[in-house]
């Protein structure tokens, strides 16, 4: 698939999933993620990184629950008592301890579902695309941006992979393992990763790789007003009734700003492609539909409709259920529909077999 494809899937998997606070949204927009999961391919170590991003989500889903445990939680279903010190009110109403309601855990739970699907659906992405692929892919205007999410892309599943390389050496040397011997795992895969990427930053620098002529001051300050007046319109949209109509300017006057930064920042670098990676049909219309989709959760949400916010604290009430968000949810498994029907790889001969790359001997 597209890198752009991937890109609109992702995004549409961030804004759904946090447009609800429904537990039964979630958790089929979860089985969405795991599904185009299974299907997606790998790239290099995607394996490893999408490995290691699904554990860091585990973890931070039963981190939400041990936290909520550990500062107690209010509620009417009180389901058990962690003992603790009493903590002054200056603190701000920190807690330590004290009873733990069914409540409180829900509410947990809904904050680490969301979690999971976000890093899960960063973890397929991760693994599906390659990172130089997607620098190809991106516009001249956002290549200086584009080139620092490359490299944090990169960082990863390298550093995943330093630390698997420095453990099997560890244990061929007879090294014990454990916890205590975490620091000798770590601290070398650091040291690596950092001594990596400067060697590629000289080596960069060196060719003049990014070198191009600075903008105009005129577009840079287009730039730099887009935020305030945006952050402004949102104020007065949700904060102040009446300046409706004075928000939707401002909108239209930050968007323009950015539109003249955009062009502007287009012409200042000149890039060369000999070979332009198409966007295909089907890709096309799936990419529209990512966009539909988050932009019919984002309608929901602020109409109200949908059952799409839910508040465990009024009592734990049994959380709606309508088949429209439903359908949004799974609506986002469309990537896995392109990689069922996709064709198989063709079948290796016998003899080339035998001569493939990595091929025992």
């Amino acid at each position: 698939m597209h890198p752009a494809s991937w890109v609109g899937w992702v995004l549409a998997v961030m804004v759904v999933a946090l447009a609800t606070t429904n537990p039964f949204y979630l958790a089929v927009l979860l089985l969405a993620v795991v599904l185009v999961a299974v299907l997606s391919p790998r790239e290099g170590n995607g394996v490893v990184s999408f490995r290691a991003l699904a554990i860091f989500g585990t973890v931070m889903f039963a981190l939400s629950l041990a936290i909520a445990v550990v500062n107690g939680s209010y509620g009417d279903h009180v389901l058990f008592t962690v003992p603790g010190p009493r903590v002054p009110e200056w603190l701000g109403g920190l807690r330590l301890g004290g009873p733990v309601s069914a409540e409180g855990l829900v509410a947990a739970a809904i904050r680490g579902l969301a979690i999971l699907s976000i890093l899960f659906a960063y973890g397929v992405f991760n693994g599906a695309v390659s990172p130089h692929r997607i620098l190809r892919s991106t516009p001249a205007a956002l290549f200086q941006a584009s080139l620092v999410v490359t490299v944090g892309l990169t960082l990863l599943p390298s550093s995943v992979e330093d630390l698997r390389r420095v453990r099997e050496m560890r244990a061929l040397r007879g090294a014990p393992g454990g916890w205590r011997e975490l620091p000798a795992l770590v601290v070398p895969a650091i040291v690596g990763g950092l001594e990596r990427s400067l060697r590629l930053a000289e080596a960069m620098e060196a060719r003049g790789y990014g070198a191009s002529p600075p903008l105009p001051m005129a577009p840079r300050l287009a730039a730099a007003a887009a935020a305030p007046l945006l952050i402004a319109a949102a104020w007065l949209w949700f904060y102040e009734a009446g300046w409706q109509p004075l928000a939707l300017l401002l909108v239209g006057a930050a968007t323009g700003l950015l539109v003249w930064w955009w062009r502007a920042a287009s012409r200042a670098r000149e890039v060369t492609r000999f070979d332009r990676d198409q966007l295909p049909l089907v890709e096309r219309v799936g990419l529209g539909l990512s966009a539909l989709l988050a932009l019919g959760a984002l309608a929901l949400r602020f109409t109200g409709n949908g059952a799409l916010t839910y508040n465990p604290f009024a009592g734990l009430p049994v959380p709606g259920f309508e088949p429209l968000p439903v359908l949004i949810a799974l609506g986002l498994a469309w990537p896995a529909v392109l990689l069922a029907a996709r064709p198989a790889p063709a079948p290796v001969a016998e003899g080339e077999r035998q001569f493939a790359p990595g091929a025992a001997p």
